[in-house]
């Protein structure tokens, strides 16, 4: 199947986001050193930025040739609908679930749970036949990833 992406929204976006990983690169030169662990808490940050600049240097090489070459394609009939309201829905859920770790309303797991289900359920179309799979995958996912959090990286969590 053959990219039909506009080769300047590539370009464009690529370039943005290598700004993005030198302000990340820059202000986690800040952090400071490790005490415990042998990497410390600036190595995840320093290492993504470093991969998500390479790769973004990756997409614009594979996107000047196609400036020439690009013509812009209109599908009648998109297989993806877009959906302006939920994105704003799950904007409005990520500030409330920000804000109920904030003020010690749930802890993490809890309320990782519970905002990644109601997201994946909200994202199926409210297929209730999937509910059990978001579920599953979201208490998978949470609880995974607190400890890892925890336990590997030392970071406390809510």
């Amino acid at each position: 199947m053959q990219n039909q992406v506009n080769p300047k929204y590539e370009i464009a976006l690529s370039i943005g986001l290598i700004v993005f990983s030198i302000i990340v690169y820059y202000f986690s030169l800040d952090l400071p050193e490790p005490e415990y662990e042998p990497l410390g808490s600036a190595a995840l940050p320093q290492g993504l930025a470093v991969i998500m600049s390479l790769l973004s240097f990756v997409i614009i090489y594979k996107a000047i040739p196609r400036l020439k070459t690009y013509e812009a394609v209109v599908d009648p009939n998109p297989e993806v609908m877009p959906r302006p309201m939920l994105s704003i829905v799950i904007f409005i859920l990520t500030l409330i679930f920000i804000g109920v770790l904030d003020f010690g309303i749930l802890s993490f797991m809890p309320a990782g749970i519970l905002y990644l289900s109601v997201i994946g359920y909200l994202m199926t179309n409210r297929d209730l036949k999937k509910l059990p799979y978001v579920i599953g995958f979201s208490v998978i996912l949470t609880v995974t990833s607190f400890y890892i959090f925890t336990k590997l990286f030392y970071i406390d969590l809510p």
